[in-house]
């Protein structure tokens, strides 16, 4: 599993449009934003994954696990923050 001490905005950039996978749930990665500058003490600039599923799909804020080709298993906080009519909308932050 990917070390999340390891990751930065540029490990997930080139993955936009790459489905991870937790089980039976999918999620697209829709977006990736850079959040602003990082702390003297952080190991990284912050900042944010966005995701869409199912425009029916319900979770729990929570650590998901997940799969992704091009990257592996790693396990990130997701939180739900919108579902419409394109899909349920997800994030999970780095800072």
């Amino acid at each position: 599993m990917i070390s999340l001490d390891t990751v930065q905005h540029k490990t997930f950039a080139p993955l936009v449009g790459h489905c991870f996978v937790t089980g039976e749930v999918r999620l697209e990665l829709t977006g990736v934003s850079k959040l602003g500058h990082k702390r003297a003490d952080a190991p990284r600039d912050p900042f944010s994954l966005t995701f869409r599923g199912a425009k029916e799909l319900r979770l729990p804020q929570g650590i998901y696990r997940s799969e992704c080709d091009g990257l592996g298993e790693i396990g990130f906080f997701i939180s739900q923050f919108a579902a419409g009519s394109a899909g349920s909308e997800f994030e999970a932050i780095f800072n």
